[in-house]
C-alpha cells in the first residue's frame, strides 16, 4: 500500500512537467541562446545537420520560437518535436518561420 501511495503522489506532482524535444533541420554548427515566447530562454544545441532543444514547454510548435531561432541560425528545413508535431519544407507555417532569415 506504501508504494502505491507514493507512486501516485509522485506521479501527479506538479513538480514533474514532460519533458519534449523540439527539432530543426540545419547546417548550423554551435549552441545558441533563444528567448522562447512567455518564457525563458533556451538553448539549442546545433551539429551541422540538426538542432536539438529539450524542456516542459508544452507539445506545440511556435512560430514565435521558431523565428527566434531562424533569426540566430538562419533558415530551416525543418522544424518538429518529439510529441509528434512537424513543419515539412511544404508548410505554410515553415515558410513563414523562415522569413526572418537574414
Amino acid at each position: 500500500m506504501k508504494k502505491l501511495l507514493f507512486c501516485l503522489i509522485f506521479l501527479s506532482s506538479p513538480a514533474i512537467a514532460a519533458q519534449t524535444t523540439w527539432y530543426a533541420g540545419s547546417s548550423y554548427k554551435g549552441t545558441v541562446t533563444v528567448p522562447i515566447e512567455n518564457g525563458p530562454n533556451v538553448v539549442w544545441k546545433c551539429n551541422g545537420s540538426v538542432c536539438r532543444m529539450s524542456g516542459p514547454w508544452g507539445n506545440a510548435l511556435s512560430l514565435d520560437s521558431c523565428q527566434s531561432l531562424v533569426l540566430r541560425i538562419g533558415k530551416i528545413s525543418y522544424y518538429k518535436n518529439s510529441a509528434g508535431a512537424i513543419w515539412t519544407a511544404r508548410s505554410t507555417e515553415l515558410a513563414q518561420c523562415n522569413q526572418v532569415a537574414r
